[in-house]
């Protein structure tokens, strides 16, 4: 009898650390995973024909891989130099984190297409450009392929521009919105050093009307990236980058 009651509690015994160890390795790994910042790359042909139907899907990786639970992926798309006219489509997953719509477009001209994507507490944007048909604007057919800097967003830098490593340091910009002062925004710092591959996520606090400040310790000299995210209730959501260098 007291064999048994012994027997029993070895195997209970061994089965709660069996299933705490299995817990211990996932959380481990979703953490590990965490740190790793989210990839985004368009996928579609660089040109097409006026009103025939094209696939674009937005490829979603995170550690090399796939992310097939993002929150959202929206494209939006618009002619050159028409961005208030975008349109927004919602994109639905295929399999192995990609996630497409098929579109056509009615007009010869240069067309952006950014994928919003929101998935892991991160946010990636990144913009293509298509060209239709044969356009008359010799203008848009120059470098039509490749990052569109079509953003409405500007941010000046305000806190000092002299960076020390090692410390925290304050990182205030004034955002404005074609021209005028945008307050009651959230925004966002991307950092990352140059070269490198990990990426550091930064809040800010609205200080005064249209500067947000944010801290971050650079861990070493050199030069950096800081992409300043920008979104508020209006649907804005864009995006400005920032070279930054780092001091001892």
């Amino acid at each position: 009898m007291n064999l048994t009651k012994t027997s029993y509690r070895m195997v209970a015994a061994s089965l709660f650390l069996l299933s705490a160890c299995g817990e211990a390795d996932e959380e481990k790994q979703t953490g590990e995973s965490s740190l790793e910042p989210i990839e985004v790359e368009i996928d579609m042909a660089e040109s097409a024909e006026v009103e025939k139907e094209i696939e674009i899907g937005a490829k979603v990786t995170q550690a090399d891989e796939p992310v097939e639970d993002a929150d959202e992926v929206l494209f939006e798309i618009w002619k050159e130099g028409a961005k208030e006219s975008s349109e927004e489509i919602l994109a639905e997953e295929n399999e192995n984190g990609v996630y497409s719509i098929s579109e056509s477009f009615a007009d010869e001209a240069v067309f952006n297409v950014t994928a919003h994507v929101t998935a892991r507490d991160m946010h990636q944007m990144p913009t293509e450009q298509i060209t239709i048909g044969n356009p008359d604007d010799e203008d848009n057919q120059e470098e039509h392929v490749g990052h569109a800097d079509t953003s409405s967003i500007s941010a000046e830098l305000q806190s000092k521009a002299e960076i020390t490593a090692g410390e925290e340091n304050d990182l205030s910009f004034q955002i404005s919105n074609n021209g005028e002062p945008l307050t009651n925004a959230r925004v966002r710092y991307e950092i990352w050093k140059t070269g490198e591959d990990t990426r550091t996520w930064e809040e800010t606090e609205e200080e005064t009307d249209s500067v947000y400040t944010g801290s971050h310790t650079f861990d070493s000299t050199g030069e950096y990236k800081v992409i300043v995210h920008v979104e508020n209730d209006e649907d804005l959501h864009e995006h400005v980058e920032k070279t930054m260098s780092v001091e001892e």
